[in-house]
C-alpha cells in the first residue's frame, strides 16, 4: 500500500504580550473535512478542548508563558525559547498531529496552555506531562495519557481511556451509549454514579469500581494517586 504523503504545516500567530517580552500566543486552523483523529503532545500547561456542532475546521490557540521561578538567566532563556517556538501541525492521512516545535532536548522553560475547538466526531489522543485537561461535548473516542494534573471530561458519547499518574480524573456522560465503565485508583477512591445508583470502589491496596450497561462503548479510567470518578446520567 502506498504510504500517505506527509503534509507539514507550520503556523505562527502574532505575539500577544501579557507583560512585555513575557508571553506569546500562537494561533492556527486546519480544515476538518478529511480528519478523523487529533493527536496532541504537550509538556507543561493546561489543555481545553471544546467540540462545536457544525464546525468545519480545527481552531487552535496556544499561550506560551515563562515558567515561574528560577534565576534571571533562566527567565531570559525562557523568553528566547518562546520567541523561537512554533505551532506545528502535521496532517498524515486522516490524522492531525499538534505540538510545539522545535522539540525540547530537556524540560522546556515555558508553559503551553492550549485552547482547541473541533467537530464533535473527531477522535482525540493526548500525551501530556503536567497540567489540567478539560474536554467538553465530544462524541468520539478519547485516549489520554497524563502525568500530573486533573482530567475532566463532559462528553456525549465515545470510548474513553484515561491513564493519569497523579490527580483527579472525572468523566461525565449519558449512560445509554455505554456497555461498561471501570475506574481504578492506586492510592485514592474509585466511584461510579449511574443515575441514582452509586458504586463505591473496593480493594485493599487500591480501589476499583465497575458497571455494566446495555450500550456498545466503554469507559476506562486509571489513576495512580488520586480519585477516579465516573458519572453516567
Amino acid at each position: 500500500m502506498k504510504k500517505a504523503a506527509l503534509v507539514s504545516l507550520v503556523v505562527v500567530g502574532c505575539a500577544a504580550a501579557v507583560a512585555a517580552g513575557d508571553s506569546r500566543t500562537l494561533t492556527g486552523s486546519v480544515p476538518a473535512a478529511t480528519l478523523e483523529v487529533l493527536t496532541l503532545n504537550s509538556s507543561i500547561g493546561d489543555v481545553e478542548i471544546t467540540a462545536v456542532e457544525g464546525a468545519r475546521e480545527v481552531t487552535i490557540e496556544v499561550q506560551l508563558t515563562p515558567r515561574r521561578g528560577g534565576f534571571f538567566s533562566s527567565k531570559r532563556q525562557a523568553e528566547r525559547e518562546i520567541q523561537e517556538a512554533k505551532l506545528s501541525t502535521s496532517v498524515e492521512g486522516s490524522k492531525l498531529d499538534l505540538h510545539i516545535s522545535p522539540a525540547a532536548d530537556g524540560d522546556r522553560r515555558f508553559e503551553e496552555d492550549w485552547s482547541i475547538e473541533l467537530p464533535p466526531d473527531l477522535a482525540i489522543e493526548i500525551d501530556h506531562g503536567v497540567g489540567d485537561i478539560v474536554i467538553r461535548n465530544t462524541a468520539s473516542r478519547i485516549e489520554i495519557d497524563s502525568g500530573v494534573g486533573d482530567v475532566k471530561l463532559e462528553i456525549l458519547s465515545g470510548d474513553v481511556a484515561v491513564d493519569l499518574g497523579v490527580g483527579t480524573a472525572a468523566v461525565r456522560a449519558p449512560a445509554e451509549p455505554y456497555a461498561s465503565a471501570r475506574g481504578e485508583s492506586g492510592v485514592g477512591d474509585a466511584t461510579i454514579k449511574v443515575r441514582s445508583e452509586r458504586i463505591s470502589g473496593s480493594g485493599f491496596l487500591g480501589k476499583s469500581a465497575s458497571w455494566n450497561g446495555s450500550g456498545s462503548q466503554s469507559i476506562e479510567v486509571s489513576v495512580g494517586v488520586g480519585d477516579a470518578v465516573i458519572t453516567l446520567d
